[in-house]
């Protein structure tokens, strides 16, 4: 099970976590996607955590789960209320793995906090989502909720509201949207169910602080990529319905100290729960320091 803390932030905000694996072991922030919060890692499972060495650190972002909401935020406030809590939690360094959504922030801070990182690690990630050629490529209900994101917030928060009641219950009505792979993932036993968990926790508040999370891919990111100075490996499937491998390639050739491995079988989620002893080894890497 999950033990669970909060920090009061200098603006008088809580940020909630929850943290999993072994207490004493190599510390990892944990970036969740979108909609999600921060019970994404009871997708891969506490015993993994613990057999890789991992204590892994899931903050729910502002406005999602039991943190509290930021008005006007941006992907560039991140690094300091990340710093915040690594600070409350005594850790001068430590890595960070951002999954789905959750990439843009795990690149943020390697751009501004690079001094505390030790790796950064993206899995599956999404960047700028408002692209024709991208939303052209998803599944219709995928590409309706980006373009509700953009375009009547409003609306997107009605149909997160709608999908929050079904998701987690009933796999097979999932057959005709996922791909195969992400498919097989999700039979894992109890990780289906899972899913609806984290999904109706990011909605503990309602539904307007993933709404506004959604809304920040359908502008420009606000951070330099170009800025990235360390090292950071990017995990991503070759069948990724979510963000599409030629797009990802596009993104990271602005970031010169990315590395991409591409695992042509794997999918969105099922990078992430297939390979992510692959994955840990990245995290536990040491940093030669400049």
């Amino acid at each position: 099970m999950a033990t669970e803390g909060n920090v009061m932030l200098a603006d008088g905000r809580r940020m909630t976590y929850a943290e999993f694996g072994m207490p004493d072991g190599h510390p990892v922030f944990y970036f969740h996607g979108t909609p999600s919060s921060r019970l994404e890692p009871l997708l891969i499972g506490e015993a993994t955590f613990t057999r890789l060495g991992l204590r892994i650190i899931a903050p729910d972002r502002p406005g999602i789960g039991r943190s509290s909401f930021q008005p006007q935020r941006r992907f560039a406030d991140w690094p300091a209320d990340l710093l915040a809590l690594a600070d409350a939690l005594q850790l001068d360094t430590f890595s960070l793995l951002g999954h789905s959504a959750g990439g843009v922030y795990a690149a943020a801070c390697a751009a501004c906090i690079p001094e505390r990182v030790q790796r950064a690690v993206i899995v599956s990630g999404l960047w700028y989502m408002d692209q024709p050629q991208l939303l052209a490529q998803l599944h219709f209900l995928n590409r309706l909720g980006w373009l509700l994101a953009r375009h009547a917030p409003g609306l997107l928060r009605l149909l997160l509201h709608r999908t929050a009641v079904s998701i987690g219950k009933d796999l097979s009505q999932m057959k005709h949207i996922l791909p195969p792979a992400d498919y097989d993932a999700f039979e894992y036993p109890g990780r289906y169910e899972a899913f609806g968990y984290v999904f109706r926790e990011a909605l503990r508040q309602g539904t307007r602080g993933t709404a506004w999370d959604m809304r920040l891919y359908m502008h420009p990111l606000g951070i330099r990529l170009e800025d990235i100075q360390i090292p950071l490996q990017v995990f991503h499937g070759g069948k990724d319905a979510n963000m599409p491998i030629e797009l990802v390639r596009a993104t990271l050739a602005s970031i010169p100290t990315a590395t991409l491995t591409v695992y042509p079988y794997e999918a969105h989620l099922s990078t992430l729960c297939n390979r992510f002893d692959d994955i840990a080894r990245a995290l536990l890497e040491p940093r030669t320091r400049d």
